[in-house]
């Protein structure tokens, strides 16, 4: 079963938030850009944390008028089929499994994917979704990069980020990248968390990255050219099909994330530390820190070391009071005006 967020106020139980329906009227209708905001949770919706909860209902605050998508490992055949993902997925370590269903969605329907672990400030339209519904707009897929993992770092936009990812149904460099993704992944014989390195070859010696310089994904003291296979097939996309460059550099609305969606990790007293993260956002609030997240931040996205450990949080404490995390979470709870 799917789960579909409806209009809502954000004190409402969670319960009374979700509906379950047998297809959505915008997909059946095959628009190249529905407004539907896809995302995967595992174990499903009703067993998401409370901040991720409350992450999604910024989501479903801040854009009334957008569908929006829980999948999970029950229900994603609903509108996958088989052959949209890797043979190996439902053994699949879960972060890769939730890759393999992003871009099996948006190549099929096309929309807007954004991990659950991802705070919305602004309405989709505003900044993001926008140019893709514009006839006038030549941008028809967009996404954050993080330019402090670029290959000239903190100024260049090849590592191109995943967690929140918008495109045309079928734009032809979804559909590259997941043939690149499946590709990788059909050529193994497991695709646990050690499959890396127990069913060699890995991404870096792989017949697929040959010739492809994954130098960029390994830095700051960490190897992560086989984790992260979607950067390693985009870096691949663009470094040997010309095309596939041309709409990268020419067609695709790209937000720096270093002062948007992660400023708050980047920031002088957390520099990527989950436990500095977790004072912080639990600490008192900074006014300015506030109205420049309101401003300048049209998500925050959270990686997955901070977010565990926000999961371990209840909604009170999420929410609570002159925090950081609740004030902030107050603000994106509010509805929008559109």
């Amino acid at each position: 079963m799917m789960w579909t967020i409806v209009a809502w106020r954000w004190w409402m139980p969670w319960s009374l938030l979700w509906r379950s329906v047998a297809a959505s009227p915008s997909l059946r209708r095959a628009a190249n850009t529905p407004r539907i905001a896809w995302s995967f949770w595992d174990k499903g919706a009703e067993l998401l944390p409370p901040f991720r909860r409350l992450c999604v209902e910024s989501w479903a605050a801040q854009n009334p008028h957008w569908e929006i998508a829980i999948l999970d490992q029950r229900n994603v055949f609903e509108y996958l089929s088989p052959s949209d993902l890797p043979r190996l997925w439902p053994q699949m370590y879960v972060p890769w499994q939730a890759d393999a269903v992003r871009l099996a969605l948006l190549a099929k329907y096309g929309g807007l994917w954004i991990d659950a672990s991802t705070i919305c400030f602004q309405p989709f339209d505003d900044w993001f979704y926008g140019p893709i519904l514009s006839e006038e707009r030549r941008e028809d897929i967009a996404a954050f990069y993080f330019s402090a993992w670029g290959c000239e770092m903190h100024k260049s936009k090849e590592f191109v980020e995943n967690w929140v990812v918008a495109a045309k149904r079928e734009h032809p460099l979804i559909l590259a990248w997941q043939a690149l993704f499946n590709g990788y992944w059909n050529t193994k014989s497991r695709a646990d968390a050690y499959s890396m390195f127990l069913d060699p070859p890995g991404v870096p010696e792989h017949p697929l990255f040959r010739d492809v310089d994954l130098s960029h994904l390994k830095r700051f003291g960490q190897d992560l050219r086989n984790y992260l296979l979607m950067h390693a097939a985009f870096k691949k996309m663009i470094d040997q099909y010309p095309e596939f460059r041309r709409i990268w550099e020419e067609e695709m609305l790209l937000i720096r994330a270093d002062d948007t969606a992660f400023w708050q990790m980047e920031e002088p007293d957390v520099k990527w530390d989950p436990q500095a993260a977790m004072r912080k956002w639990r600490g008192k609030t900074d006014n300015s820190w506030l109205e420049y997240v309101k401003k300048s931040c049209p998500v925050l996205k959270f990686t997955r070391d901070t977010a565990q450990l926000l999961d371990e949080l209840s909604r009170e404490d999420c929410l609570q009071a002159g925090t950081c995390l609740g004030d902030a979470l107050r603000v994106a709870l509010r509805a929008s005006r559109q």
